[in-house]
């Protein structure tokens, strides 16, 4: 049988899997609502989601649930701390891990953050004076920081010590026009989102560690007496700290970190001014809240790593520098929110960028946030999503999530505000352990060995920063604050065309250093070069590395040009004399290719030109040609050569010889849906040109190891393709509905196959859960080697077994599986137990107006943060469309040269 060594278990580690641990396996956010938790449950739940192939889970304690108050734990509390040693205990027999979010709800904050730790924002008003005038106006109510007065001679004069008791100024303009410029800052002005019981209070100063001490000192008291095992890690949600834009020693830390007094600026940070003045000063006050917010998140890790804990950031949405932010953590974490796409990429590459930088081994997701509308999310989009994160260099992903939901709560359970919902009540549970095993052997692969970027991409923030609109520029995950730099748009590009890239900012370009061929390295990753996109400024800092890392031999690629100027505003002279001095130095003279110039320095060089792919074919850093045919990858070395995951997101199937980026002797292809799919790939080797051959439909991923030197021993894999017209069973379906709600509809035959809505009944309307559907069919005439089962259109998972044997667990396009080892001669009885979505029950809920709505605080809304409400919903397709069809197939022979 053609299907043969595709079901042998291969004993050669060359051909086998990573043994899976509980860090390869998908882990989950696990909402803990008002804490209303007890040991038994916590017990009975984890064992579930462990029996469904879920590593580890994060307690996140939010708002509690109606009804349920008298069981709320307050957040801390020695009961608490109680709850948290059974959980990890209970997840330790399991072999699970827990990390904690430091704190509940989100961002930091609390019942024991006062208004001079809390988040605060600067409330700066303009005032135009003639002479004889006064400030026709009290000062605003809060902290006053500064009044100071501007005449349009140049004097300044700091009036901040002549305010009255009533809040007036004791001052009157003379000798001409003044501008008075007021700024008081405003304390408190953040409630933490979605605190759970004894987690209420203001946020916490993001640009203060000594708030942020204050803060910690409270989890340092409910741990001294802790005697349970520690969470893995701490978790520090997405930057939600806005409107924060101001901290209380921001005028003495700004002139200690920029050289002057803000003080004498103020009007440019409302704009007024001359162009370049505004955008310098904006850009100096920037770059100082961004070293106070570092601070802040490196006091933090700081705190985990004493209290024995790793740390783990999602850094997006920071008014600092993005990857330096991402690379303080153990554990940098990215997001999916709602869509994701190729334009998703190069913003998801900056956690990854930051652990491959900092040599880091995971980069984390939280994954599939309001991914679609509440119930609607299938496991094919959730498969999708999951790829387009590992092409991002994302390798241990968290759902989003599950919330902790007693077993006896009416369904739908308790449930959190935003999809998407995995969790037991959920119908798609039931095929989610194929998911999960799936994204275990990915993440197995994909956690292994070392990555293997080839090209470091420089982040220019400063240009980002010297912006003269707003107040600080928040780095968020939709990436809409690069909407006008080119910097997203190069990266975008090199995404397209198949570069495996990292960035670089400015602090971490001083971990950067040159091997003895040239190649740049940072720990064990090697990069072939250096590109900077168009940008008008860089420090002086980062350009002297560049001139010394090419002076050692590196190649340093720039887009058009050297950058022209430095930032900001303060010692501005003496930062441009040296930058002038360092450009001159570099010589750029034109090459025998049109457009390319080089500048010689030491044993390395600067090219510089329009089109970045020349350039970057100059320096020797190469693409992946397989994009071109719409496979998007993630590459990473091993001891022998390198594993590529190939996922084909594109509309046309993959089946032929492409080229790869790395020469290879010999490879292996495994199918991370089939784990007993392994064995050697068509390759072939034309001088320093590598192919292999590979067939992936739309939706299809695999594995490939590829092997530098050596070709190991075992079965080779198994080419398909099809040898006849394909053949539609048909005959009498029977369906039986096996387990979901609110009841079990009648069971029902239909000669035609179509959506369970309208074959079952009125009960199959509002049905989510399984359905069997039955045919019995004769075998196929011979003539045919082998043959693959189409179920056609399938809403949404569906787990074949042919013969009582079980085949498959399919829950994505394709959905296909060969069967042709399974049949017999005769009859044969194909059985398909079909899932579908919970769309259908929820929306029957919201139309006899079931009260399941019972959340405290935000309750439930839509994916527009609207009151959810599914009675208008129209019926979803659910159960097995068809048509489904017997595909022959043969074995490819390559000796006819395909």
């Amino acid at each position: 049988m053609i299907f043969s060594s595709l079901l042998c278990a291969q004993q050669n580690p060359d051909f086998s899997w990573p043994s899976p641990e509980r860090i390869h396996r998908p882990w989950t956010r696990w909402w803990w609502l008002g804490s209303a938790v007890n040991e038994k449950t916590i017990t009975q739940l984890l064992e579930t989601y462990g029996k469904a192939g879920i590593g580890g889970v994060e307690l996140c304690p939010i708002y509690g649930v109606k009804g349920f108050e008298s069981e709320t734990i307050p957040f801390l509390s020695p009961r608490w701390m109680a709850v948290l040693a059974h959980t990890t205990a209970e997840a330790g027999r399991l072999d699970m891990g827990v990390d904690m979010t430091t704190g509940s709800g989100w961002p930091f904050g609390g019942p024991d953050v006062g208004r001079q730790d809390a988040v605060s924002r600067i409330l700066l008003k303009s005032h135009r004076l003639a002479a004889g005038a006064g400030l026709p106006e009290p000062i605003p109510e809060g902290r006053l920081q500064a009044l100071m007065a501007y005449s349009d001679d140049g004097k300044i004069l700091d009036l901040t010590r002549q305010i009255r008791a009533d809040r007036r100024l004791d001052w009157t303009a003379f000798g001409g026009t003044w501008r008075l410029v007021v700024a008081v800052q405003q304390d408190g002005v953040k409630m933490v989102k979605r605190a759970a019981p004894g987690g209420e209070g203001f946020v916490v100063d993001p640009f203060s560690v000594n708030a942020l001490k204050h803060y910690l000192s409270r989890f340092d008291t409910a741990f001294q007496g802790y005697r349970g095992v520690l969470p893995r890690a701490q978790f520090h949600d997405s930057y939600e700290y806005d409107p924060a834009d101001w901290t209380d020693l921001l005028f003495s830390e700004f002139e200690k970190r920029r050289g002057y007094d803000l003080k004498t600026r103020l009007p440019a940070l409302l704009g007024e001014g001359s162009g370049d003045g505004i955008g310098r000063i904006k850009s100096d006050y920037r770059e100082t809240l961004s070293e106070l917010h570092l601070e802040y998140v490196r006091a933090w890790s700081d705190w985990c790593h004493k209290r024995g804990m790793l740390s783990r950031n999602q850094a997006h949405g920071v008014p600092s520098n993005l990857l330096d932010a991402y690379a303080i953590a153990d554990i940098p974490e990215t997001e999916i929110f709602r869509s994701v796409g190729l334009r998703n990429i190069p913003m998801m590459k900056f956690a990854s960028s930051a652990a491959h930088l900092t040599g880091k081994r995971l980069a984390s997701s939280e994954s599939f946030t309001w991914l679609d509308e509440h119930f609607t999310v299938s496991l094919a989009q959730i498969k999708r999503a999951f790829d387009h994160l590992m092409v991002s260099g994302i390798n241990h992903v968290f759902f989003h999530g599950t919330p902790y939901s007693p077993p006896g709560a009416p369904w739908p359970g308790w449930q959190f505000y935003a999809s998407t919902e995995l969790s037991p009540t959920n119908s798609i549970w039931r095929d989610l352990p194929a998911f999960n095993a799936y994204a275990t052997r990915c993440q197995s692969i994909l956690q292994s060995g070392e990555s293997d970027e080839t090209l470091l991409l420089y982040f220019p923030v400063y240009d980002l920063w010297n912006r003269n609109a707003g107040m600080l520029i928040h780095q968020t995950i939709n990436g809409l604050w690069a909407g006008d730099q080119v910097f997203y748009d190069t990266a975008l590009k090199l995404t397209q065309r198949g570069y495996a890239y990292d960035y670089v900012s400015d602090s971490l370009l001083d971990r950067v250093t040159v091997g003895g061929d040239g190649a740049l390295q940072t720990g064990n990753h090697v990069y072939t070069s250096i590109l900077v996109p168009r940008c008008r400024l860089m420090p002086v800092h980062s350009l002297r590395k560049l001139v010394r890392l090419a002076e050692a031999g590196a190649t340093v690629v720039f887009k058009d040009s050297v950058p022209s100027d430095v930032p900001g505003f303060g010692g501005l002279e003496q930062k441009r004399a040296d930058f002038q001095k360092l450009l001159q130095a570099v010589r750029f003279s034109n090459t025998a290719i049109p457009g390319v110039r080089e500048a010689v320095l030491g044993r390395g060089r600067f090219l510089a030109g329009p089109d970045v792919e020349a350039l970057l074919g100059i320096a020797g850093t190469t693409r992946e040609p397989i994009v071109d045919r719409g496979i998007a990858f993630a590459r990473r070395r091993h001891a022998g050569g390198h594993h590529y995951f190939f996922t084909n997101l594109g509309k046309d199937t993959l089946d032929g010889w492409v080229n790869l980026g790395v020469e290879a002797k010999s490879a292996v292809i495994f199918d991370p849906m089939v784990p007993s799919r392994i064995g050697l790939a068509g390759l072939r080797n034309t001088g320093q040109t590598t192919r292999v051959y590979l067939q992936l439909m739309p939706g299809e991923s695999c594995i490939l190891r590829t092997f530098s030197k050596t070709r190991p021993e075992g079965a080779e894999w198994t080419y398909l393709e099809q040898n006849a017209s394909p053949m539609e069973l048909s005959g009498t379906w029977k369906i039986r509905f096996l387990e979901g709600g609110p009841v079990l509809p009648p069971a029902a035959t239909t000669d035609a196959l179509g959506s369970w809505t309208e074959i079952g009944g009125a009960e199959a309307k509002r049905f989510a859960g399984t359905a069997r559907f039955t045919l019995e069919f004769d075998m196929p005439p011979p003539g045919s080697a082998g043959w693959i089962l189409d179920l056609g259109k399938v809403c949404e998972s569906a787990s074949v077994r042919v013969n009582g044997k079980a085949v498959a667990t399919l829950f994505s396009a394709p959905f296909r599986t060969p069967i042709g080892m399974i049949l017999v001669p005769g009859k044969n009885i194909l059985e398909i137990e079909i899932t579908n979505l919970p769309a259908n029950r929820i929306a029957d809920l919201d139309r006899r107006k079931v009260d399941w709505k019972i959340f405290h605080e935000i309750n439930f809304v839509n994916i527009d943060y609207k009151p959810f409400d599914a009675s208008g919903w129209p019926l979803r397709d659910s159960g097995l469309l068809g048509p489904v069809r017997m595909i022959p197939v043969s074995r490819m022979d390559f000796s006819t040269g395909r």
